[in-house]
């Protein structure tokens, strides 16, 4: 298969494709031009379209795409049809070099890989560097992610806030979204129908108000985010919310230290609250309280009914598998 894309594509005139890979018709068509030639992209050049039909089909071959005709492809060839079927293609090979050190168990091996649009000065187009670390201002990377989001909670309804934040903005595709109110109000929910009366709500009408916060909980990725709400009235026209960059690390140490406080009832006995991770917490929750520690009780009630639903998904997601494997069986 690889070897008949790369093979030169016929001219419409000829009876039968030449057994000439259109690789070695560039080359040739280069050394012709003579020394510090370049070829240049032109789509009425037959050598130029060859390569780039062939590779934009090897291209569409192996992520199962529908492959184009030589017609087809210079009919929408222009400066995207090389780009994509060249440049792209020699990153997406790169991404696979690196997720097969990750299968291999070699991540220490992995690096970033910059593709320089000329050589360097040891006439390198490919320079490895080390892996950066997680920077703890990005909502992905950060250990505990949370954001800023400035908007105005009397105009945004809870669709806005679904759709073009959560959905669009941060790429959650089927987010749960609720407030951390201590009650668990959830605003949107990925069933669907499930929440559908709160479309057009605004998010005041839940209560939210300058420096309220929001979890959103994507269960597929297990990923939940937190989301400062800012309230703001004097955002550009036609601006609806805006990503706020630093305020995320500015509130939510002062929101981890009440919570603290809350817990502790006020005091400092020497507790110290839990250091594990999000990865390290299990599906099952024990809990031992003693029946009068009432604030305790609150904060451990919004946290089982977070661990049920996710265990609830998880079980409702397997056995929408199991029904289709054995349907399928």
């Amino acid at each position: 298969m690889i070897k008949r894309l790369l093979l030169r594509y016929a001219m419409q005139s000829q009876s039968k494709p030449q057994d000439t890979f259109c690789t070695e018709t560039l080359r040739v068509h280069l050394a012709e031009k003579g020394d510090g030639a370049e070829l240049i992209w032109d789509k009425d050049d037959p050598y130029a379209m060859d390569f780039v039909t062939s590779a934009a089909n090897l291209r569409m071959h192996i992520f199962s795409m529908n492959m184009k005709s030589r017609f087809d492809i210079k009919s929408m060839a222009g400066n995207i049809i090389p780009a994509v079927a060249t440049t792209n293609a020699v990153i997406a090979g790169l991404i696979v070099l690196e997720k097969l050190k990750i299968l291999s168990g070699k991540i220490d091996q992995c690096r970033t890989t910059v593709l320089n649009k000329q050589p360097n000065s040891r006439k390198k187009l490919l320079v490895l560097c080390a892996l950066d670390p997680p920077n703890p201002n990005c909502y992905i990377c950060a250990s505990k992610p949370e954001v800023t989001v400035q908007l105005n909670v009397h105009k945004v309804t809870v669709l806005t806030l679904q759709d073009k934040v959560v959905k669009e903005k941060f790429t959650m595709v089927a987010p749960d979204v609720q407030r951390k109110d201590g009650k668990g109000t959830i605003l949107t929910f990925s069933k669907e129908g499930e929440t559908e009366a709160n479309n057009h709500k605004k998010l005041s009408e839940f209560g939210m108000r300058n420096c309220s916060w929001l979890q959103a909980d994507y269960f597929l990725q297990d990923y939940t985010l937190l989301i400062n709400i800012l309230h703001s009235e004097d955002l550009k026209k036609d601006v609806e919310f805006e990503v706020v960059g630093d305020a995320p690390e500015k509130v939510g140490p002062k929101q981890a230290e009440d919570a603290v406080k809350s817990i502790t009832d006020g005091s400092n006995d020497g507790t110290q609250p839990s250091t594990s991770t999000a990865q390290e917490q299990d599906d099952v929750l024990i809990v031992d309280l003693d029946e009068d520690d009432s604030s305790k009780n609150a904060d451990i009630s919004e946290e089982e009914r977070i661990r049920k639903r996710k265990l609830d998904r998880k079980e409702s997601q397997y056995k929408e598998v199991t029904y289709r494997t054995e349907g399928r069986a």
